[in-house]
């Protein structure tokens, strides 16, 4: 009989007004005294239709899209695709997300080009695992995962969105939000 693998917990609790800069990701694998590290992969197209509509930007507008594997102790985490409007970034420090502010996070590396990030919002879904995600995870197709679609907005805009896909069977996704 296989025994059911005891679930580690992914904090989403990174947006406070802290002005913490530096990696979420890397930030809780430390807390959890693991080792966090990434792959990415960032190219320019056009944004589609759904990308567009949570950028509030039109579909085929250029979009800086990069492709992250996050890994803990060098073992899959989580993915994640992210967007950002290349209106915005284009020739600037941060068009690339792992340029010059590398591992900074959103909130510092938009900061840095006098973007302000005011709130994100998370709109979280599960859904069978597809076979290209399960290859990258090291899971099995038919597999759960999480879909968590990110966003994060200035007062006047999104500057990013991303999904961010999380294997089930191997992590609970925690919140934490503050009460003023």
């Amino acid at each position: 009989m296989r025994r059911k693998p005891e679930l580690k917990r992914l904090a989403r609790s990174w947006y406070g007004s802290s002005g913490r800069d530096g990696s979420p990701f890397r930030t809780e694998m430390q807390r959890q005294g693991r080792a966090g590290t990434w792959r990415v992969a960032s190219e320019s197209g056009p944004a589609s239709p759904a990308v567009a509509e949570r950028l509030d930007i039109t579909a085929g507008d250029p979009v800086m899209c990069s492709r992250y594997t996050f890994l803990a102790d060098e073992q899959p985490v989580m993915l994640s695709t992210s967007w950002e409007p290349l209106d915005l970034t284009h020739g600037t420090p941060v068009m690339f997300p792992e340029g010059p502010h590398a591992g900074a996070g959103v909130v510092a590396r938009m900061r840095a080009i006098g973007q302000h990030v005011e709130s994100v919002q998370e709109v979280v879904s599960a859904r069978p695992v597809l076979q290209s995600e399960a290859e990258l995870l090291g899971g099995a197709l038919g597999s759960v995962v999480m879909v968590i679609q990110r966003t994060y907005r200035t007062a006047e805009r999104a500057v990013e969105t991303a999904d961010i896909v999380v294997p089930t069977d191997r992590y609970e996704v925690e919140y934490v939000l503050p009460v003023e």
